[in-house]
């Protein structure tokens, strides 16, 4: 079977370790992304297509066109959330096609791997996922979307300070800011919102091709719970859960960002979450979603949704959760219960937490996560 991951984003290590599992699970992998991402130099990849250009939603779809029609993927897998933006965005154009246009078949590819159309803003957006996720059920901080600093301070002053003003499209702590008092919120938000008349705005996004990037989407105002941070990593079909692995944050590279040591295992509470999360919203592929697991009481929050495989799936398998093999039993037919961990692990991600702390990975005390075999990837990751 094979597999196409797409990446626009440098700096981003876990999908560049995903081929690896997805090989050793019977997949053939290739990849659409530019030269110096760092996916383009793993060796476990079976083919590599150049994207020259992330910007221009007319050059990608080019450059999509050409690898599907090549690769014949059974499944698109995108890395980052900049990709799952632009793939929205080609999914949802209408009209005859031409050359180097997606067909209505080779969309629905896409569709098929990532959420039917009318859920695609729920795995993408934080404001629409923690809507969705009231509706079935699942936990949340309390807080709303807001449109003006006047309703950002008195949404903060309704729940109660402290409260973070995020934007609704961001990823790895960016839009995000924890705000203390009235002040911190008014400059959040004057920080957020658009500084160009909007008609402006979209006629130079459109001019640059670049009228998929959702640069206009809401601004929440939302409690900040007392906490460690989680994640739940998950791979699904059709709105079913395959298996999936619970993370806490032991290390993170900074305060509101991604982790650098996590510890992995089973969880019930994150589990029952996500499935329910997954089940709303139809997903498939590989998905992950952010928690934070109250200090005071243990409940479990849903924060937002990443849409792509996150920075530890390609580690299941060191406990018992190997989310690559569960989904190539499940899309050769194979009915099998849910995998789960069986077991947990402490891991120092790389180069995540050297980056962090250099020199420090010497004397860690936990699992590290180095790919010693893969010398290319690993050059490109000391370079960083």
């Amino acid at each position: 079977m094979n597999v196409l991951i797409i990446a626009f984003e440098t700096g981003r290590w876990g999908p560049a370790r995903l081929p690896k599992p997805l090989q050793e699970s019977g997949f053939r992998v290739a990849a659409l992304c530019p030269a110096d991402n760092a996916l383009a130099h793993t060796r476990y990849l079976d083919r590599h297509f150049p994207l020259r250009d992330v910007c221009s939603s007319r050059h990608v779809e080019v450059s999509l066109v050409r690898a599907m029609r090549a690769w014949k993927p059974r499944l698109i897998i995108p890395a980052d959330e900049r990709t799952v933006a632009c793939l929205h965005a080609l999914v949802r154009q209408t009209g005859a096609g031409g050359p180097g246009r997606l067909t209505p078949a080779e969309r629905e590819i896409i569709v098929a791997s990532l959420a039917p159309l009318d859920r695609l803003d729920a795995t993408l957006l934080k404001s629409h996922t923690l809507e969705l996720a009231r509706q079935v059920g699942v936990l949340t901080p309390q807080g709303q979307s807001v449109a003006t600093p006047e309703a950002a301070v008195g949404m903060a002053e309704a729940i109660g300070y402290p409260v973070y003003v995020k934007a609704s499209f961001g990823w790895a702590g960016q839009g995000v800011t924890l705000c203390h008092d009235r002040a911190a919120v008014q400059a959040a938000m004057s920080a957020l919102q658009p500084q160009h008349r909007p008609g402006l705005r979209g006629a130079i996004k459109r001019l640059m091709h670049r009228d998929w990037y959702p640069t206009d989407s809401a601004i929440d105002v939302q409690k900040a719970i007392a906490g460690t941070p989680a994640m739940f990593c998950a791979v699904a079909l059709g709105g079913r859960m395959l298996a999936g692995f619970a993370g806490v944050a032991v290390q993170t590279s900074f305060a509101t960002g991604p982790s650098s040591v996590v510890r992995i295992s089973a969880d019930v509470a994150m589990e029952a979450a996500s499935a329910k999360m997954i089940a709303a919203l139809g997903a498939s592929g590989f998905i992950g979603f952010d928690f934070m697991v109250e200090a005071s009481t243990g409940a479990v929050y849903l924060l937002e949704c990443n849409p792509r495989p996150i920075q530890v799936c390609h580690l299941g398998a060191r406990i018992g959760a190997d989310l690559c093999a569960a989904l190539a039993r499940a899309l050769n037919g194979e009915a099998t219960a849910p995998v789960r961990a069986d077991r947990e692990a402490t891991v120092a991600l790389f180069p995540q937490e050297w980056l962090r702390m250099p020199g420090l990975l010497a004397t860690h005390e936990a699992d590290l996560d180095v790919p010693w075999e893969d010398a290319d990837l690993l050059r490109k990751m000391v370079a960083a």
